[in-house]
């Protein structure tokens, strides 16, 4: 009895010590906002938009049925906001089936191409 409770300790040591540190290093990476994109997240599909240069870049990613690293199914740049946001739009639309929810992201990420004109605007270096 003593032996099982040596080699059960042990791997539970162990599989605490190693979750905690996987944890600490996976969840930031794949939750983590930068300042210059927009994220948006529902289950395994990702639609992001970033300013790129003059232009701005929206991409969809997901990941597949075996749970691997996201892949892009998608991704485009548009030189004007509002196509961009339209494209935001189009694609949440796309993954969930929903308009409503289609139009509220498309509304928060014009609010967010907004802000992020204007703080490059006002920063010392632009």
């Amino acid at each position: 009895m003593a032996i099982d409770q040596v080699f059960t300790g042990t791997w539970r040591g162990i599989s605490r010590f190693s979750w905690r540190w996987l944890s600490i290093a996976v969840v930031p990476m794949d939750e983590r906002e930068q300042a210059n994109t927009f994220v948006w997240k529902q289950g395994k599909d990702l639609v992001t938009l970033s300013k790129a240069g003059e232009s701005w870049q929206v991409s969809c990613l997901t990941q597949g049925r075996l749970m691997g690293p996201r892949l892009k199914v998608y991704e485009a740049v548009h030189r004007q906001a509002k196509f961009a946001a339209w494209d935001v739009m189009a694609k949440v639309i796309s993954v969930t089936h929903d308009e409503e929810e289609g139009v509220e992201v498309a509304v928060r990420a014009a609010q967010w191409m907004r802000r992020s004109d204007a703080s490059t605007a006002s920063s010392p270096g632009a």
